[in-house]
């Protein structure tokens, strides 16, 4: 099973592939996709939907696992999250492909065992568990974690959304 974790920002996205058999997790590739700060936000989210759409051709995932917003003081970056995660979703749609979204509390609790974690942590138990030491940003190592964290819970989620298990 191959499982595409996203990190959803407007200046940065990060992606994490990981590949799943036999009880192990493999990190197949991370990135980011960053738009140039001084861009527009239609230029960066033009570059964010092309670029994401040339990764799913290239990846060709079992499913995305999307980080929701963490709902902090700045509801503006929060809407505007919010737009990226829609677009994000629109492709996928497109595609027809399966998707999930997990709260940030959420992977934290699987990956570390604390919902409250930091990113630091998570990080370190992503690196622990799959041996990729690789991370250049913490966008890469969080996208990996969504993508661990929906192998950790799959069979539960499937069945609260679905009403079967697996695929």
């Amino acid at each position: 099973m191959r499982i595409l974790g996203i990190d959803p920002g407007v200046n940065r996205v990060g992606y994490g592939l990981v590949e799943s058999a036999n009880g192990r997790e493999t990190v197949v590739r991370t990135g980011v996709i960053a738009p140039h700060l001084k861009d527009t936000y239609q230029k960066k989210i033009s570059l964010i939907i092309e670029t994401f759409d040339r990764l799913l051709e290239e990846m060709q995932p079992d499913v995305i696992v999307i980080e929701e917003i963490y709902l902090g003081k700045n509801f503006r970056i929060a809407l505007k999250i919010g737009q990226i995660m829609g677009i994000l979703l629109g492709s996928v749609a497109r595609k027809k492909l399966a998707f999930c979204l997990l709260s940030p509390r959420e992977i934290k609790q699987d990956i570390t065992g604390k919902g409250s974690a930091t990113k630091e942590q998570v990080q370190y138990m992503v690196e622990h568990m799959t041996g990729y030491r690789n991370f250049k940003s913490e966008d890469e190592s969080d996208a990996v974690a969504a993508a661990i964290s929906y192998l950790t819970n799959r069979k539960e989620y499937d069945l609260l959304h679905s009403g079967q298990a697996g695929f």
